[in-house]
């Protein structure tokens, strides 16, 4: 049964990135105003979202690891942790979104963490993601368009980031209220100090920023946008709100259309619907040769000779 199961998961990514591809070649088939665009690309913006790439990954690992270790006192070194974040990243393209995250869970069994540290650190990892994530959406739409409607949103976010500091005690108090889910609801009980919840909301603050930063500097690279503080926010606000879109989106692999569909709405304040597109499949594409390449690299990074689960970094 679980071979079958494999089976119809790597047949089902096989079809998706043929289809993926198919698509990106017909988009682009007969149109030389993009393909020139592309070809003409400023190599230096370029190599900016090179760097702001690499740097989002290092800031990915530094804060998963960050979150083991407060979730269960254990950690693992930084190419397994690479190695996990591919995982959870190629994972998102089977529909369900939680195949990535099983992968992970799997190795870390491996590697000597049981069931509850596992759903434990996962669950504070995506809790603070997708709070850092909306808190920096909200603020930016708030920024853009000047609503209070979007400033409630980002008050709301940042009270579910402070709430976070007392997840143990809410987690108990529900439990106490419904006591045949008490069991299960332990598995989300993590219990950190206020440095703790800054510290990691600090990190998956940053990776955001740090994907926005490599988004608008592949945008620029081909398209003439001025650099502005106003333009760098609809940047980070179609980045986020395409990724978040697409997060939740969960028949979509990948966020598939969904991602890319949100962020070009969102990009056409700055640049016309037909660049907005071109610009979010351009970005696709970055990201997911930026996830190939960060793949070959596990492969060439020596394997850590420390002890599977031992901490390497400090609180």
């Amino acid at each position: 049964m679980a071979s079958f199961k494999r089976i119809v998961q790597k047949t089902w990514l096989a079809v998706f990135l043929v289809m993926s591809v198919v698509f990106i070649v017909t988009y682009f088939k007969d149109d030389r105003d993009k393909i020139s665009r592309i070809l003409d690309a400023d190599l230096r913006l370029l190599g900016m979202a090179a760097i702001a790439q690499a740097a989002y990954f290092l800031a990915t690992i530094m804060t998963w690891q960050k979150a083991l270790l407060y979730a269960t006192g254990k950690t693992v070194a930084l190419r397994e942790s690479l190695s996990q974040i591919l995982m959870v990243n190629f994972g998102k393209y089977i529909p369900g979104k939680v195949w990535g995250m099983a992968a992970r869970g799997k190795r870390l069994a491996e590697a000597g963490y049981n069931l509850e540290e596992i759903t434990r650190a996962s669950y504070l990892e995506q809790i603070l993601l997708l709070l850092t994530g909306f808190a920096l959406g909200f603020l930016a739409a708030a920024l853009v368009y000047a609503s209070p409607l979007y400033a409630l949103g980002f008050a709301l976010a940042v009270a579910g980031i402070v709430l976070f500091r007392y997840d143990d005690k809410i987690i108990n108090k529900i439990a106490h209220v419904i006591p045949p889910v008490s069991k299960l609801l332990r598995f989300f009980e993590v219990r950190l100090g206020s440095l703790e919840v800054l510290k990691l909301s600090a990190g998956y603050l940053l990776v955001w920023l740090l994907l926005a930063c490599a988004f608008m500097f592949v945008c620029t690279s081909v398209i003439s946008v001025e650099l502005t503080f106003a333009n760098g926010l609809v940047f980070v606000l179609s980045l986020t709100a395409g990724f978040l879109a697409g997060f939740l989106a969960l028949f979509a692999p990948g966020g598939a259309g969904v991602r890319e569909g949100v962020g070009a709405a969102l990009l056409t304040s700055i640049v016309t619907l037909e660049e907005a597109v071109l610009l979010m499949l351009l970005f696709r594409v970055w990201v997911v040769v930026a996830e190939l390449l960060a793949g070959a690299l596990v492969f060439l990074l020596p394997a850590s000779r420390e002890t599977p689960g031992e901490s390497n970094i400090g609180r």
